[in-house]
Formats: C-alpha cells, structure tokens, sequence
C-alpha cells in the first residue's frame, strides 16, 4: 500500500511523462503544418487558389464534412428555399469555405495585401465617431469566412483593436497564428476567451475596439431569438455596455468579385440604468438581429453554417443529392 508521501512522487513523474509526450505531440502537429504551409508558398498563388478549389470539389463530391448541420441551419436561415437550391448553394459554401480556410497560411502574399489595403469599407466614419467618445467601443460579429482579411485589415490601419479569441489546443500553432496576424501590425491584440470579463473591460477603458462575435451557442449565455428560433448568445457585449456605456455597433466582413468589403453600423440602444438579465438581454438581442437580413441574403458568407448552433442533435440521417445536383 502506497501512502501518501509514497503516491505523490508517482503522480509527479506520470504528470512530467504527459507534459513529454504532449510535448512532442505538438511539435509533430506543429511541423507538419510548418511544411505544409512552405510547400504550398512555393506555388504561385493563382496555382494555390486552383488547388484550393479542387480540394473543394473533392470534399463536396467525396466527403462532405457535416453536411447534415449545414443543411439543417441553411432550412433555418432560409425556410422557404426548396431542397434543389439548398443543394447548390451549398455546393458553393463548401468551395467558399475551402478557399478562405487557407487565408491564414498566404496573408504575406502580394495579391492578399492589395485585397486588404483595397477593401471598400462603409460606415468607417461611425466607428472613428464612436471611439472619439473615449470609451471604446464594442464591435460585435458574426462568423464569416474572410475572418483573417478582417482581423488583418485593422492592424493595417493601426486601429487599437482587442480580439475575443478561443485559443488553439496546440500553443505552437496558436502562436504561429498570432505572429501571422502580425505581419500587418501589432495594433491587434489577442484576448483569450475564457480570461474574465475584467480584462474585456481594460481593453474597452484604453479606448480600444473590443471586437466580440455573437453567433455561436454558449450555454451559460442569455436567450435570445436568431432566425426565430432560441440561442443562448454569450452576455458579454450587453454586460460590457451596461457597465461602460460603450458604444455597440455591428461589423460583416465579405469578398465580392475579388474585392474585401467591410460594413459598419451603429446599434441604437436605449438609455439603461441596471445590469439586468432583461437589459443585457435585449442588448443582444438588438445587436445580432441585423446580422440575419446579410447571412440570408449572403449564406455562402456564413462559417458557422457547419457548426451546430442551435441543437446538438436531431440532424437528418442522410441528405439527398441527385448526380446532377452535386455535378451542376
């Protein structure tokens, strides 16, 4: 029988031979990813956008990663569009998807640094009017597609920004992601998810962009309606504005015929005097509910389509796709 003096030590070496072996897994993670992404920059990146489409066209004709969830939220965001539609407008996601999927590993080429120092950008003035009141301001978002042009085109105009991120398994590859976003500066700032409310707060108290994405399922969130049906949406924004009084607006981010487009908009809000559930409620509620009329009209946009946002469950067994409907 081990006592505890005896049991100690014990768990001391296994937790040291974990670390080891966690270790050297990631590094094996870490320099797989490393030589792919050499190999892949050595292409032209006309040959890499081909290649990105045809690993597309693979994986929607082969293996078409969670398409039950995809279709389930499209028949969400688009109830009255028929099956035959949903089929090629997902057709098109997963190409979209595939393509954008890969930002990250080229964000140094050329061509991306045109599309990021070219993007159209609307209602820029209300932003630059929202952070003269100096006390930050809370920029919500959905989950697009382009979200690495996005991050990358407000470190290129050196705009304080704080990012709201969930941090990568591997702190090898989380880092190498990090340093990518740099390339365009170091006006962005990485804020993990799960530090505290508080530090959210310095951020907004340094007068700098909190950028805070609204449309995935927290459990712990408040409930509020998103395509009619409920969604436990994360507090943070409603909390952040009933104790700063920081301005809350909206952001999407897109890329039409080749050019990165990124629209800002206020959120009119009453005047609030408590932190209540009903307040930081309704705050949420009246933030994201723009967000439904651009992911209707832009699904392919969407990259949480794949992510099961409102059930767990309950996903169709099989999705139907004729040979014509998967081909044309």
């Amino acid at each position: 029988m081990y006592g505890r003096s005896g049991i100690e030590p014990l768990l001391s070496a296994f937790a040291r031979q974990l670390f080891m072996i966690m270790k050297t897994k990631y590094a094996f993670e870490y320099g797989i990813m490393r030589g792919m992404i050499f190999f892949i920059n050595l292409l032209p990146l006309p040959v890499i956008l081909g290649f990105a489409r045809i690993v597309g066209w693979i994986v929607w004709v082969v293996y078409p990663i969670r398409l039950q969830v995809a279709y389930s939220n499209l028949s969400t965001v688009c109830p009255d569009m028929g099956h035959p539609e949903k089929i090629r407008l997902l057709r098109d996601v997963y190409l979209q998807f595939i393509r954008a999927f890969g930002l990250i590993f080229i964000l140094h080429r050329k061509q991306i640094f045109q599309m990021i120092q070219n993007a159209e950008i609307t209602g820029r003035e209300k932003l630059e009017k929202a952070l003269s009141q100096g006390k930050g301001v809370i920029l919500t978002t959905f989950h697009g597609c382009w979200f690495e042009a996005y991050f990358a085109w407000f470190n290129f105009n050196t705009i304080p920004t704080t990012l709201i991120y969930q941090q990568q398994s591997n702190p090898l590859s989380d880092a190498y992601f990090i340093k990518q976003r740099h390339r365009y500066g170091t006006s962005l700032q990485h804020v993990h998810s799960q530090v505290g409310i508080g530090h959210y707060q310095e951020a907004l108290k340094q007068n700098r962009v909190l950028i805070v994405s609204l449309d995935q399922d927290f459990q712990k969130g408040t409930v509020i309606p998103f395509f009619n049906r409920p969604l436990h949406c994360a507090k943070g924004a409603g909390i952040l504005h009933l104790r700063t009084q920081a301005p809350v607006m909206t952001s999407v981010y897109y890329v039409k015929n080749g050019v990165l487009h990124i629209d800002l908009d206020d959120v009119p809000l009453p005047a609030y005097d408590a932190v209540t559930e009903e307040n930081i409620q309704q705050i949420c509620s009246s933030s994201i509910k723009p967000y439904e009329a651009f992911i209707r009209e832009n699904p392919e946009q969407w990259f949480n389509l794949f992510h099961r946002l409102w059930t767990k469950k309950d996903y169709p067994q099989r999705v139907p796709r004729t040979f014509r409907q998967i081909f044309l």
